[in-house]
């Protein structure tokens, strides 16, 4: 709210000072002697100002707007990658954590994560401009770790031992810390992801059953 504000109060302070300008210098310029020529000219003066202000106004507010749109737009698309991270980095945790997974899965290189909305938006000069502001700021730093993450898989997947190292221990570390969950939480509440835990939960069930038959998925 508080951002708003400061955004509307700017939208309107440039007319207003150059509406005080303006008439602080007609008032100085005119002939105060002679009413009707005052009176005709400082009209005049304050109707074209007046009329520029408004305009500015109307631009500043819409602008305004435009920037509204675009903070919405881009917080729905990144609630969608951060949602994406969070079932992988949940689902990586649990087999990891299941000691009915098999070792040699727990030894294969973890799956990327989908970073899909966060790297198209961040080729766009106006979305990184949003990086100064909150929540943006502490969103854009969380997905710059996962990226790093995603960077360590690519090397891993094409040979790089230590690189398959590093991309383990960086998950293990994210679900460590609940990385992902913090993600998420700028986005969802408490309660609205232990209602996606438990989806996953029921998916995850379903889905071991069918691919890996006699690995139990743990409660």
């Amino acid at each position: 709210m508080k951002y708003w504000v400061l955004e509307i109060l700017k939208s309107f302070s440039i007319p207003f000072i150059l509406i005080i300008v303006t008439v602080f210098f007609i008032f100085n310029s005119i002939d105060v002697k002679n009413q009707e020529t005052s009176r005709l000219v400082l009209g005049v003066m304050l109707g074209i100002i007046l009329g520029f202000s408004a305009d500015l106004t109307k631009r500043g507010l819409d602008d305004l707007l435009k920037k509204q749109k675009f903070r919405k737009i881009s917080l729905k698309l990144l609630e969608e990658d951060a949602k994406s991270i969070y079932r992988i980095i949940w689902s990586y945790d649990r087999m990891m954590k299941s000691p009915n997974t098999p070792p040699e899965l727990k030894g294969h290189i973890p799956a990327e994560l989908k970073l899909k909305y966060w790297a198209n938006l961040k080729e766009n000069n106006e979305f990184l401009m949003l990086g100064v502001e909150d929540p943006f700021n502490k969103i854009f730093e969380e997905m710059w770790n996962f990226e790093q993450i995603n960077e360590q898989i690519s090397l891993a997947k094409q040979g790089n031992q230590q690189a398959a190292i590093f991309a383990r221990t960086f998950y293990k570390l994210a679900a460590d810390e609940q990385s992902h969950k913090k993600l998420l939480l700028f986005f969802k509440s408490e309660k609205e992801i232990e209602e996606l835990d438990k989806k996953y939960i029921d998916v995850a069930k379903e889905r071991h059953k069918k691919e890996i038959p006699g690995v139990v998925v743990p409660n």
